[in-house]
């Protein structure tokens, strides 16, 4: 096995799941120049307050070179990206949200999307995340329409628009008095989020929290 490891180091040199960049040997962790990057959240920026969720943490912004990275893992195949990135925000998680969640799920993808990628991100970033939290992500929600991707819109007001009704609770009796946290890859205006969350309290859930792995600065 060692061997093979060796082989397919030279034949796909690892990197650095954070900028890209080439590495000695292969890691889940950043490397050590992204240890110190500018793309870390301080304690003061990595809390968000939202309406339908109570507060959302997030680990990073969303900025080069760590936004090209989180491309790469939700656009061009690359879902082992979610094993560097669940452990990070699980740290997050345990600081900033102790006891304030019972189960943990993710904001889904459509049907299409999935057949589309071959992957849903936020369930992997959940899945990764739960597991360094020693807990499991379960689905709790479907998303019942195919709608243009988030990120190909920038006008809030179009992105609420967009995601509107979006979600289900095929299973109300899994939501109904319980605290859920509920992931999701990037938080840019919340309006995903928001409605992920709206959709979770109207099928019975006691609290919502929320997380994501990076948040967008406002200037984007």
């Amino acid at each position: 096995m060692a061997i093979w490891d060796s082989v397919l180091d030279i034949l796909f040199p690892p990197r650095c799941k954070f900028c890209g960049a080439l590495m000695d040997k292969s890691t889940l962790a950043p490397c050590r120049k992204c240890e110190s990057a500018d793309f870390w959240l301080t304690p003061a920026q990595a809390l968000v307050p939202g309406t339908q969720f109570s507060r959302c943490v997030c680990a990073a912004w969303y900025r080069d070179p760590l936004r090209v990275e989180m491309s790469r893992f939700k656009f061009q195949n690359h879902p082992d990206h979610a094993k560097a990135y669940g452990p990070v925000l699980a740290r997050q998680i345990r600081f900033f949200l102790p006891g304030a969640y019972d189960c943990i799920t993710w904001v889904p993808v459509s049907d299409g999307t999935l057949k589309k990628r071959g992957y849903d991100q936020a369930r992997l970033l959940a899945e990764e995340t739960a597991k360094a939290l020693g807990t499991q992500a379960v689905p709790l929600l479907v998303k019942t329409k195919n709608t243009p991707a988030q990120s190909s819109l920038a006008d809030g007001r179009k992105r609420h628009k967009n995601v509107a009704g979006v979600y289900a609770v095929p299973d109300p009796a899994l939501v109904r008095g319980k605290r859920v946290l509920v992931m999701d890859d990037i938080l840019t205006t919340g309006a995903t989020l928001e409605e992920a969350a709206q959709t979770l309290r109207k099928a019975g859930a006691d609290q919502v929290v929320a997380a994501a792995f990076c948040r967008t600065p406002k200037d984007r």
